[in-house]
């Protein structure tokens, strides 16, 4: 079983969509109902929203659902459909406010873009055009400064797709050179850049020393994870042992205790010191976790992409859990891609 990522290859490719001058926008929320209620998990004081961006791969579109993340109703309370193209990466800032990076689509030269809301879709704040070239996943320092996953191109090309529709017939360019923009808070330039040994930069993590962890596509079969040390380049590729010859990373995270969480393959592994052989997995619930995001109080939210059937979920761990304790239903004929939690104000 492979989810999207695993099969994708980011290529620079002629307008899919068309050659529309227009800025993309989502469409209204959607209310949804008949959603699923599972168990209910560990609390937390306030509001905190889950959010996961979601790929259907027959029609090529995608969309944002959002959730009460602790509440005993797992139905999503609304979704931002995204046309063209489709949303490959979610992450939140210490505000709560949900940010979506865009790619297949036409605005930007095809480079895609990022959106920033306030909670729950209330409001758009602001779009980054700038420094990108398929962004893909993203994530904050501890002093606001955004680090965002690109997935094709450090001279950003003529238009960055990264799934086929139906029936398209692609053809890869001679290489990709993925990398990570790096923007100073409250600005939408990039300062800087993360680049070699990147080929596709699928997501972004940092540990609390600052250190920048990338999982890179490597075009092969084994997929690995990049680690630039602060303030440093170029990166090193992360020893670790133990893991299958043949593997796919689909997301990366860090967990309370500071341990580095990979997805490999129908696994999630942590790894205390950021090396090594893993210390413990996950499989329980498990099919491909594209998507991984911690909740305040510890509790590991992973996406599900069940490529071969097009179908995904999101499933909760609370701390010290070896099973999912909740699951969040995705409308049929959808994958998750990636996934995010934040405060609700």
């Amino acid at each position: 079983m492979m989810s999207n990522r695993l099969r994708a290859a980011a290529f620079a490719l002629g307008a899919l969509f068309g050659a529309s001058a227009c800025q993309s926008t989502p469409s209204a929320l959607v209310p949804l109902q008949n959603g699923t209620t599972q168990t209910s998990g560990t609390r937390v004081t306030g509001k905190h929203y889950l959010y996961a961006t979601t790929l259907d791969w027959n029609a090529g579109n995608g969309s944002v659902y959002y959730y009460d993340a602790y509440d005993k109703n797992s139905s999503p309370r609304g979704s931002l459909a995204i046309t063209p193209g489709f949303p490959d990466g979610v992450w939140t800032d210490v505000h709560g406010n949900v940010y979506v990076a865009v790619v297949n689509s036409s605005t930007n030269n095809g480079r895609g873009y990022i959106n920033v809301y306030t909670p729950g879709f209330g409001k758009l704040l602001n779009t980054y055009t700038q420094g990108l070239d398929g962004p893909s996943g993203g994530t904050f320092d501890a002093a606001g400064n955004m680090y965002v996953a690109n997935l094709c191109g450090t001279s950003p090309s003529e238009s960055c797709y990264v799934f086929a529709r139906p029936g398209q017939r692609l053809h890869a360019t001679s290489s990709t050179t993925g990398y990570v923009a790096i923007y100073p808070a409250g600005k939408t330039q990039p300062s800087a850049y993360l680049t070699s040994p990147i080929n596709i930069a699928v997501n972004v993590a940092l540990d609390k020393s600052k250190n920048v962890f990338v999982v890179n596509n490597t075009g092969g079969i084994a997929w690995n994870v990049v680690e630039f040390a602060a303030g440093k380049s170029p990166g090193q590729i992360v020893p670790f042992r133990g893991l299958p010859k043949q593997r796919w990373v689909g997301a990366d995270a860090f967990d309370p205790t500071g341990a580095l969480v990979i997805s490999v393959n129908s696994a999630i592994d942590f790894f205390p010191h950021e090396r090594g052989k893993p210390a413990r997995s996950l499989t329980n619930g498990v099919v491909v976790a594209d998507g991984l995001s911690y909740g305040p109080d510890g509790t590991l939210f992973a996406g599900n992409y069940e490529y071969i059937s097009n179908e995904g979920n999101i499933v909760a761990f609370p701390p010290g859990a070896t099973a999912p304790a909740r699951t969040y239903a995705v409308p049929y004929g959808n994958g998750v891609v990636s996934v995010a939690v934040g405060g609700a104000r």
